[in-house]
């Protein structure tokens, strides 16, 4: 099993697009699987980029939330002295407090204050995920977390995890990282054979590009990069071309701007489906890095491959 995970420094580069390209391409090919990951767990869209049909859906359960009792509750203000971030509050009544599942951050001080046990700790749910059948055939898992949730990096890992167990030995599974550099991000690089880190040609695009580059050698993973957004600014283009050169990551294709790629994602579909000059500089990317994820599945030098694909 070869895991592979598409990130960017930012939102908007692309990076959704380019992983389910990826998958879709993996896929067509005779003989070989593809699993995708949506671990963009916070906004994922790889459902709608994927046409996906949901199979069967599950709980996510973050870790203990706090109620309190009604009829225990005396009133007595100790848990409202308690809480840091003014979720309790008197309830309609006006005998007994309650706890505003929004506001709660689940630091427990509350149980440990109330005097009359009237605070009670139960499994909180925090999101779902799912597992569905896509239109053009790789199995997706994803996942939707309740707003106001930070346990995405937990969750980022039960996503992970469901794609592996339903992954077979010989398939390639393929990793929507969340944009940035945080718990997220790090949860969706952990572990995995291959980074493709999609540099987004504007100045936000590549200093963002950039701390993601520091956090993947850091963790000591290999990494090849897209550029997308191309043709907009020759000197953006040169800028992002001299990033990845000082860092050392190879660069594995270009994908320029155009509006067929955003009208082509309107109609349902995925750029694998492109056809003509913006088709072709998109399969041409997408070979290279496919042509990389085959060489590491044969024990090859990506190195060697880049140098023969570019």
């Amino acid at each position: 099993m070869t895991t592979v995970s598409v990130a960017s420094g930012k939102g908007g580069a692309g990076k959704t697009s380019i992983a389910t390209a990826l998958a879709v391409s993996i896929a067509a090919v005779p003989g070989e699987t593809c699993t995708v990951a949506d671990c963009d767990v916070d906004a994922a869209n790889g459902a709608i980029a994927l046409d996906a049909r949901e199979r069967v859906r599950f709980p996510y359960f973050a870790g203990p939330g706090f109620t309190i009792k009604a009829s225990a509750c005396t009133a007595c203000g100790c848990c409202i002295q308690a809480c840091r971030f003014d979720a309790i509050r008197k309830s309609i009544d006006g005998q007994s407090y309650a706890i505003v599942p929004e506001l709660c951050e689940r630091c427990g001080a509350c149980l440990d204050t109330c005097p009359s046990g009237a605070v009670t700790m139960y499994e909180k749910q925090a999101g779902e995920f799912f597992v569905a059948d896509t239109a053009p055939g790789p199995i997706l898992v994803y996942a939707e977390l309740e707003p106001g949730e930070d346990t995405s990096g937990k969750l980022v890992r039960v996503v992970r995890d469901r794609a592996g167990q339903l992954a077979s030995d010989a398939s390639v599974i393929v990793v929507d990282s969340a944009p940035g550099i945080g718990c997220p991000v790090i949860a969706s690089l952990s572990g995995v054979d291959l980074a493709i880190i999609v540099v987004e040609a504007s100045v936000s695009g590549i200093r963002d590009a950039r701390r993601l580059v520091d956090l993947v050698r850091s963790m000591k993973r290999k990494a090849i990069a897209i550029m997308n957004k191309t043709g907009l600014s020759a000197n953006m283009d040169a800028r992002a071309r001299t990033m990845l050169a000082e860092t050392g990551i190879p660069l594995a294709g270009e994908i320029p701007f155009d509006p067929v790629l955003r009208a082509t994602e309107e109609s349902g579909k995925t750029w694998f489906s492109i056809e003509g000059e913006v088709g072709d500089r998109v399969m041409a990317t997408i070979e290279a890095v496919g042509g990389v994820i085959s060489a590491m599945r044969r024990k090859e030098s990506s190195a060697v491959v880049m140098k023969e694909k570019l």
